[in-house]
């Protein structure tokens, strides 16, 4: 597998040639993989440029793309696009250049790629991982919150950091995202590439990392932009979601399957079957219908196939139930009370009933999210 590790940099002299040393000693000893060490300088002014020259004497698997200054986002999206285009790589891996992320964990981002997961993300919040000690409790505090409002304001909590750079994802990500990314800068950029790849079906593994201060250098990091950009990013996603996700489309397919379940009541009650059993037949009618359409377009990125199809059609109809009986009830309860002749005023607002149990019901039983 041929891996590319970007490392964006800029006024990082002290830091990058300790860092590709430690990287060539980890990675040497991979089997079957083949590591280019791609540096996207930012056209330092200390002079980093000219370490990774010199370096590069001496190992040819390293990479010097040079470029202005326009912050981590533009400078992850010129290694991605060397990455794919000039490597053909098969993975891309993220690391700090200020010797933040311990290199020597590397080995089981790999490991983990090779059993089969699409996004390995280096993570502080989990067991075994950690942050500093010695920052002060504000910072500490800072990080925690600042992770948690991504994490669960995305609706993605089995993810449980957000906002670290030490990463290894198959390439097959980036060549579908780079378009999208471009729009992207800064720090927010590497939430929106997970958030994006999760959308897209990535399978996540999170490897448990000491985070260390940087020893030489100053944090690039601008903590109210940093801070605007997320809340604005989390805010625009959730709305989105909102407006055009699964919701939206359950509403589609809700809405031809009303039209089944009308059409259907009306010709039974026509025939002279009780509106309430019209209700019920139609009901069940429709229920095919939204399996098959929830299935393949609704839910498609949790798609059901093979013999599982047969169990959760089964389990599909079991759940169906409770919005029959709601749809059926309410008819029944309304024409009882008020005559059979107002069927319809009662129709209408069972099936609303009938809507919002089985949304529930599917997206937290037939079509619910792996953890």
């Amino acid at each position: 597998m041929k891996i590319a590790v970007i490392i964006p940099t800029y006024n990082e002299r002290e830091n990058i040639r300790s860092l590709l040393d430690r990287l060539l000693a980890v990675t040497k000893p991979l089997a079957h993989h083949q590591c280019t060490f791609i540096v996207v300088d930012d056209t330092s002014p200390d002079g980093t440029a000219q370490v990774v020259k010199a370096y590069r004497k001496t190992h040819p698997n390293t990479v010097l793309i040079s470029g202005k200054k326009e912050g981590l986002g533009k400078a992850l999206l010129r290694g991605m696009t060397y990455a794919i285009d000039d490597l053909g790589a098969d993975a891309i891996a993220q690391i700090d250049a200020d010797l933040s992320h311990d290199p020597t964990a590397f080995g089981k981002f790999v490991s983990a790629l090779d059993n089969g997961s699409d996004f390995v993300i280096g993570s502080r919040y989990i067991t075994g991982g950690s942050i500093p000690s010695n920052w002060g409790l504000h910072r500490k505090i800072y990080s925690v919150l600042g992770n948690a409002v991504v994490r669960y304001g995305l609706g993605f909590s089995s993810v449980h950091d957000w906002t670290g750079g030490y990463r290894l994802y198959r390439a097959s990500y980036a060549k579908r995202l780079r378009e999208q990314m471009n729009k992207y800068r800064g720090y927010v950029f590497q939430i929106a590439f997970l958030y994006k790849s999760i959308l897209l079906g990535a399978d996540v593994a999170e490897i448990p990392i000491h985070f260390s201060d940087r020893q030489f250098g100053h944090s690039k990091i601008a903590p109210s932009e940093y801070i605007r950009d997320v809340l604005t990013f989390v805010f625009r996603q959730r709305v989105k979601r909102a407006i055009y996700g699964p919701f939206l489309k359950f509403c589609v397919v809700g809405s031809i399957g009303f039209a089944i379940n009308t059409i259907i009541l009306e010709v039974l009650v026509t025939l002279g079957m009780h509106p309430a059993w019209g209700s019920a037949v139609g009901a069940e009618c429709a229920i095919v219908s939204n399996f098959l359409l929830n299935n393949n377009w609704t839910f498609g990125t949790k798609k059901i196939a093979g013999i599982r199809l047969i169990r959760k059609f089964f389990q599909f109809n079991v759940t169906s139930l409770g919005a029959i009986f709601l749809q059926a009830g309410t008819v029944l309860v309304g024409t009882h009370l008020f005559g059979i002749q107002q069927y319809r005023w009662f129709y209408v607002p069972g099936v609303g009933f009938g809507l919002l149990w089985n949304y529930a019901m599917y997206s937290r039983v037939i079509w619910r999210q792996k953890r």
